[in-house]
């Protein structure tokens, strides 16, 4: 791939149904505007449909063609820190229990300069169309293994109930596993000046009647506030994997998350490829 070239996507990308890169485009201010709506109700915009049949299948073969270099995640996270919680909460309160996050994922040095998934997030596209949604600077990250990701998850696995610790996620989903996997939420859970510990609660005792569950095709570009939302991926069933490629983005660039992050998420600090269109030096966080 030409260092300075931004990619062709447009045998990936459905640009007759979303002409994202068509600044002038009615079509393209439409799907923002209704973007921006849904994220005011739900906290989660989707678009079905955002690559093409080819595209699909192009990604879930490079994705199968990898499997092989996975790194298995097998964690306990708390919703809370511990730290944060009225102290007389006793051992079995729901808040007590950390919540399993159980998956396989493929950081992004292991998408080399041909890869179709690594094309679609270099691509100029995406980050001018998230802003304007958004209301901020999107920029694409330096980082060189979770400037983008596929987290697989198979036979049970999951990612229990959560916040994210960054403000917003871009996801696309890529394959639906055989039973399971939706994705559920309640938007706008908290805020700023309320944790949302009652409506938490009621989650994780099972008594929530606010929880909204989306089943989504494969193919779909999801934008979603994690971390005002408590959201969770239910287990997914069969040996089909649930596959979905995340894509991260900073308001500045040259984000690069640093070595425990890098760790975490591959388990190594010496990425196997490093994107030339990605490389710009950039501080550590």
């Amino acid at each position: 791939m030409n260092a300075t070239k931004a990619p062709d996507v447009r045998h990936l990308v459905d640009l007759d149904r979303y002409p994202i890169d068509d600044l002038e485009s009615p079509k393209r201010r439409e799907i923002i505007e209704n973007a921006k709506a849904s994220l005011r109700e739900n906290g989660l915009a989707s678009f079905p449909g955002f690559l093409t049949e080819k595209g699909l299948a192009t990604c879930v073969a490079e994705v199968e063609s990898l499997k092989s270099k996975a790194y298995a995640r097998n964690l306990q996270r708390f919703i809370y820190p511990q730290e944060t919680l009225d102290p007389s909460l006793p051992a079995d309160h729901p808040f007590r229990k950390p919540q399993p996050l159980v998956q396989r994922m493929l950081s992004a040095d292991v998408f080399d300069g041909e890869s179709e998934l690594r094309k679609i997030y270099e691509w100029g596209g995406l980050p001018p169309f998230l802003a304007e949604i958004l209301g901020q600077s999107v920029y694409q990250i330096a980082d060189p293994f979770l400037s983008l990701a596929v987290i697989m998850m198979n036979n049970g696995q999951t990612h229990d109930w959560h916040f994210d610790g960054n403000d917003w996620v871009v996801t696309l989903l890529l394959q639906r596993p055989e039973k399971g996997g939706e994705f559920e939420f309640i938007p706008h859970t908290r805020d700023k000046n309320n944790p949302g510990l009652d409506r938490v609660e009621a989650v994780l005792r099972g008594t929530s009647d606010e929880v909204i569950s989306v089943s989504q095709e494969a193919g779909t570009l999801v934008l979603f506030y994690g971390d005002q939302s408590v959201h969770r991926v239910a287990p997914s069933y069969g040996e089909r994997d649930r596959m979905v490629a995340a894509f991260s983005y900073d308001n500045a660039p040259g984000f690069v998350f640093n070595e425990k992050v890098h760790m975490n998420a591959s388990g190594r600090t010496t990425p196997l490829y490093v994107s030339p269109r990605l490389s710009a030096t950039a501080a550590t966080n």
